[in-house]
């Protein structure tokens, strides 16, 4: 979806709303040029994963073998959802 920066300051919750629930990709357009793309986030921080997982049975030993795991492959990839 396109839509031009004065569309996204009026009509910001809307646009926002399906982005988050539509999955939508918005490009924001200032005189015809696009200036920025609003995309869903993807994936999840690290304390979210572990909310998730504790939810389902994961345990305190779990977390920590989880911990090690993210923090070898930040070193190795640069980023994997460090907080």
């Amino acid at each position: 979806m396109i839509v031009t920066a004065t569309e996204l300051a009026n009509e910001s919750k809307s646009i926002l709303d399906r982005v988050v629930q539509g999955g939508e990709v918005v490009e924001v357009q200032r005189h015809g040029k696009t200036v920025a793309v609003i995309q869903p986030r993807v994936g999840a921080t690290r304390s979210e994963l572990l909310r998730l997982l504790r939810g389902r049975g994961f345990q305190a030993a779990d977390s920590e073998e989880l911990k090690a795991a993210m923090d070898g492959a930040a070193e190795t990839v640069g980023y994997a959802g460090c907080d």
